[in-house]
């Protein structure tokens, strides 16, 4: 029972961490009659990176993924795209090559909104550093989208 109540308070701490080491944000980065255009922006603490959706599935991180969660006033036009470039390097971690983001990360989608409404999206990522990785979180982001604005 101890060692149960041992492994809890690890796992409850690695998502604590996972939480302060990389910090989300949505936002309307522009916006015309047809399209609003999201960007979604992630400040990364020094050491630790994130994985690319160019890193091949086989090598072992998990990418970053990207899900808008259903709205019926909202439709997807342009789909979720990777605005930094991300960097190739040999992971020791997977034995494996990998496409990572270390400090910044940009990425955005474009919709259409027929009435004002609140968006959610999930973004799932892992992080590592140089010595570990941290388990994969789902990070929940919501942004208003105004269609009079």
């Amino acid at each position: 029972m101890k060692f149960l109540f041992q492994i809890y308070f690890c796992l409850i701490g690695s998502f604590v961490i996972c939480q302060e080491n990389v910090q989300w944000q949505a936002e309307v980065s522009e916006r015309n009659e047809k399209l609003i255009s999201i960007q979604l922006t992630a400040e990364i603490e020094a050491g630790w990176h994130l994985y690319s959706a160019q890193t091949p599935k086989n090598a072992g991180p998990i990418p970053i993924g990207f899900e808008v969660q259903k709205n019926r006033f909202v439709k997807i036009k342009v789909p979720f795209v990777e605005k930094t470039k991300a960097i190739k390097k040999f992971d020791a971690n997977f034995d494996s090559d990998v496409y990572i983001f270390e400090d910044k990360f940009l990425g955005e989608f474009k919709v259409k909104s027929k009435k004002d409404t609140i968006l959610n999206m999930i973004v799932t990522y892992m992080i590592c550093n140089e010595v570990m990785c941290l388990p994969p979180v789902d990070e929940t982001l919501s942004i208003k989208l105004n269609t009079n604005e």
